[in-house]
């Protein structure tokens, strides 16, 4: 009976769209972590390699010293190995970008709107979930996690983008 309640209870839970389609932010990242803190947290996370690369001319705003970023090949996200950039904007990790392939992007939207309900703002380009600090991009398609850092300009910039 043990037996087959455990197996019953993993077939239930491997089949459960929330555990195939988590698109929370992952638990390790530390937003302001150094980048030798991102490189330490992705140890043994990255099945396909990291690399460490700088950003030159900066995208972030207000970076005055260095851009970085954590290029991670294989992390397990959204049900699958993905290609994630962890970018870091004077030493402190501001944005999570995780790629993911065309024919992901109804089920990750709707796993985005059942997670964190209605997008606060949506274009073509993306659905903004500020509340909780995400997005999902159409082109290319990935989702998108940022800092409490960079919270007011990417508010402002969602309105100003969006519909």
């Amino acid at each position: 009976m043990t037996i087959r309640y455990t197996l019953t209870s993993l077939a239930l839970a491997a089949g459960s769209p929330a555990m195939a389609q988590d698109v929370a932010l992952p638990e390790f990242v530390d937003w302001g972590a150094s980048a030798a803190e991102v490189q330490q947290a992705l140890n043994g996370k990255c099945a396909d390699g990291m690399n460490l690369r700088e950003i030159d001319p900066p995208f972030l705003p207000n970076v005055e010293e260095q851009q970085l970023q954590v290029d991670c090949a294989g992390i397990d996200f959204f049900g699958a190995s993905r290609f994630a950039e962890f970018v870091i904007g004077d030493d402190r990790l501001q944005m999570v970008w995780v790629m993911v392939s065309p024919e992901d992007e109804d089920s990750a939207t709707a796993a985005m709107r059942e997670a964190y309900g209605q997008p606060s703002a949506e274009s073509e380009m993306f659905l903004a979930f500020e509340d909780a600090r995400t997005a999902w991009r159409a082109e290319p398609p990935e989702f998108l996690f940022y800092s409490p850092e960079l919270a007011e300009g990417m508010s402002a910039w969602f309105a100003s983008a969006g519909s």
